[in-house]
């Protein structure tokens, strides 16, 4: 029961998250792209994914027109995919088909748990209680018979290579389910997946052995009725797995036009070496003077009389608020970051803003830096490579899509960055409520 839980807690109300780009049906028409109709469903599917890949899932959305580019830009990309054969690619095609079987199995699951009403008392448990008694009743309905001796005989503790071996190759059968045959050596590797490190010599192995049988057979019961009953089929699955081909089709049509086989010569190297010579620089180092004052008031005025050309010193005598015998900055070099200033606003004579600290305000001045020398081409070289390969590969992505552009027919709508900006608005409202 607890591996099961750990398997469908993620899974109960979950399907509603990604299908949640795909609720609202809008076709209202912002381009046609070679023929093709680009439209806000297609923004609200770009929104998602945009959402999803975003750092701690906080999304900064770009300007419209720059939404409405990509769209447009991803759309071409799709099409010369689709021209390459990708969208028939095995590998794209058994991704889109699990995909859907494991979202028509959340659908069902979720069925099953929506049905508890609202409001009773430890529903959550009460949801599980129900999929499990879901799983059972599949069972009977489908006169499944585990034959238990034989899987409480299997010993993935065993040290054994022979035993180890014919785990892995044995084809007797451990039930029959309305899915086929369930053997031995399908199991094995189902439990290694999710065993990877192994079952040997762990004393726990017999119960990880039982609650992972479990967990297959009911996800094989929960497949084979989610087929029956059509889920596969049903629209929003459809629509999932269109935009999942699409997603799936963006993704290795980059990498085909990202390809660039010819490396550089020394000539190149060397270019490229002192056109990026900032970024090979170590950043400088610095040191300040600083002073402690009470109250952010004071800190303010203190800075203001510095910036017009006040000594620190002499300042700090004749100023009330500064805290005295109370350390500020330390007077040893300091990075830049370390006190907030990227490596190119660092200057000799900079007064820093007022900066608030445990006990009061600190206002600081640069009075003195330490430029480095760049690293020397022999000591970078592997890093300059990485740079210089990065850089062809995306000058090799942007050139090709400016030609897919320079080659398609894109009718914008009347006021197509406008519907984008009140979509973005009402997007935003709709995901920080």
């Amino acid at each position: 029961m607890t591996q099961r839980r750990a398997l469908i807690a993620p899974l109960i109300l979950l399907l509603l998250l990604p299908l949640a780009a795909l609720a609202a049906d809008d076709d209202t028409l912002l381009a046609v792209v070679n023929g093709e109709h680009v439209t806000i469903r297609d923004l609200d599917v770009e929104l998602f994914l945009m959402q999803s890949q975003a750092a701690g899932g906080a999304l900064v959305l770009p300007s419209p027109d720059a939404v409405l580019k990509r769209l447009i830009q991803n759309t071409l990309l799709f099409q010369e995919g689709r021209r390459l054969g990708l969208e028939e690619d095995g590998k794209i095609v058994n991704q889109v088909r699990e995909n859907v079987r494991h979202r028509s199995v959340l659908a069902l699951v979720d069925s099953v748990a929506l049905a508890v009403p609202e409001g009773v008392a430890d529903r959550k448990d009460k949801q599980f209680a129900a999929i499990d008694a879901f799983v059972q009743s599949l069972k009977a309905k489908y006169d499944v018979k585990v034959n238990e001796e034989l899987l409480h005989s299997l010993d993935y503790a065993s040290p054994d290579p022979a035993v180890q071996e014919e785990l892995r190759n044995s084809s007797a059968v451990l039930c029959q389910s309305p899915t086929g045959a369930m053997r031995v050596s399908s199991f094995t590797r189902t439990l290694m997946f999710q065993e990877f490190h192994g079952l040997i010599g762990r004393p726990d192995a017999a119960q990880v052995r039982d609650e992972c049988f479990k967990d297959w057979l009911a996800e094989a019961l929960l497949t084979y009725e989610s087929r029956r009953q059509g889920i596969p089929e049903r629209e929003k699955m459809r629509t999932l797995a269109a935009y999942h081909t699409r997603d799936l089709v963006l993704q290795e049509t980059l990498g085909v036009l990202a390809v660039t086989t010819d490396e550089p010569s020394e000539d190149q190297v060397q270019a490229f070496y002192q056109e990026n010579i900032h970024h090979l620089t170590p950043p400088p180092r610095v040191r300040v003077e600083s002073v402690m004052l009470e109250n952010e008031d004071a800190a303010r005025t203190f800075k203001q009389r510095l910036d017009q050309g006040a000594a620190m010193d002499w300042l700090a005598d004749r100023t009330a608020e500064v805290l005295p015998n109370v350390a500020a900055l330390p007077t040893t070099w300091l990075q830049p970051s370390m006190i907030g200033l990227r490596p190119e606003q660092v200057r000799q004579g900079l007064v820093l803003d007022a900066l608030e600290v445990p006990g009061g305000w600190v206002v600081a001045r640069i009075v003195e830096v330490e430029r480095a020398d760049p690293v020397p081409l022999e000591q970078c070289r592997d890093e300059v490579l990485r740079r210089y390969r990065a850089q062809r590969t995306t000058n090799a992505v942007t050139d090709a899509i400016r030609q897919l552009e320079d080659a398609a027919v894109i009718e914008l709508v009347p006021d197509a960055d406008a519907i984008v900006a009140d979509h973005l608005v009402q997007w935003e409202k709709k995901n920080n409520a």
